[in-house]
């Protein structure tokens, strides 16, 4: 951007004020959440006018408000309008700042406000939370990002013997919210699996079916527990078990195949659904990723839930010891 096109673009920005402060505290260096809160304002409003401010001044980067676009703008006033980087003030009070939880999730700094409560987003402003949690743990040192239309995956940048797949996508759903999908290898451990005996005649043996997975997430244990539908209190709440497998039938009665009208009774699924099990804040519902089927999948429209589930998982991805050699990359990046 040439000078007379940068003093044409600050010109029709300064016809709306709330946007030149926006502007004003983005080139000082303060974080979203520190501009949403200095203005009373949600952190999701702050990102969009940002994102303004960007296209204002023609800067265009992967991703929407991440650091490289943040320097792009800086140089830019450096070069045009220095005087509106140097002389910036914070403008935060010492109200607002009181309120920011400064650490959060054992040093990874807090990106939603203390008195954020949740609520439903939308996929655009949890992905950008998820890409800055992830960023502050560290993910940028060992796995590399690639994106494609609504979708980022990571994988290992240097995995040598390990796995070579993704082994994280976020993927932003058509009906709201962000869906996750992870190498089932990390989140087997984690899961409890609703299933039901089945006897089969023909063949004289017992087998077991799926009824549904879900993710007790870290922390929310007890509360699990303890808000149970009276169905499955029996054995969940007396054991304490938030993993492993749960079957909604004895063995000794099991569910019957019916040859004659090929169909499978399930008694004990009659009323049976995955959204009532408990408090639905203290738990996800597990899918196989259609696309990636070597992953489990779940949709999260909580930032708080996706802040505990990504602060969470994404440590013990950093961690992990994946030995499966795979060549399996061909995703669409």
């Amino acid at each position: 951007m040439n000078s007379p096109q940068f003093n044409e673009a600050l010109e029709m920005l300064k016809k709306a004020p709330r946007k030149v402060e926006v502007l004003k505290l983005l080139l000082a260096g303060h974080t979203n959440d520190e501009i949403a809160q200095s203005r009373g304002r949600a952190e999701g409003t702050v990102r969009k006018q940002i994102s303004n401010i960007y296209k204002d001044f023609g800067i265009k980067s992967e991703f929407p408000g991440d650091r490289v676009l943040r320097d792009k703008l800086k140089d830019l006033f450096l070069k045009h309008k220095p005087e509106w980087v140097s002389n910036c003030s914070p403008a935060i009070t010492n109200k607002a700042s009181n309120q920011l939880q400064k650490i959060n999730y054992s040093g990874v700094a807090s990106l939603v406000s203390s008195h954020d409560e949740i609520f439903k987003e939308s996929g655009e402003e949890l992905m950008f939370l998820a890409i800055n949690i992830l960023e502050a743990l560290g993910f940028e040192q060992h796995f590399k990002m690639n994106k494609a239309s609504q979708c980022i995956g990571y994988r290992l940048k240097n995995p040598g013997e390990k796995d070579k797949r993704y082994q994280l996508f976020l993927k932003q759903s058509l009906f709201g919210g962000l869906s996750f999908s992870i190498n089932k290898l990390i989140l087997d451990p984690y899961l409890l699996n609703f299933k039901y005996w089945i006897y089969i005649y023909e063949y004289n043996l017992f087998s077991d079916s799926i009824a549904a997975r879900f993710l007790v997430l870290p922390g929310k244990e007890n509360l699990f527990l303890d808000s149970l539908n009276p169905k499955y209190w029996n054995t969940l709440e007396i054991e304490r078990k938030t993993s492993g497998d749960f079957y909604l039938n004895d063995q000794q009665k099991p569910e019957y195949y019916d040859h004659n009208k090929d169909e499978l009774t399930t008694i004990c699924l009659d009323g049976f659904s995955e959204y009532n099990v408990s408090d639905s804040k203290t738990y996800l519902c597990i899918r196989e990723d259609k696309e990636f089927d070597y992953t489990w999948q779940m949709f999260i429209n909580s930032r708080d839930i996706l802040q505990e589930f990504i602060t969470y998982f994404g440590k013990i991805l950093l961690n992990m010891e994946l030995y499966d050699i795979s060549d399996d990359i061909n995703v669409p990046f």
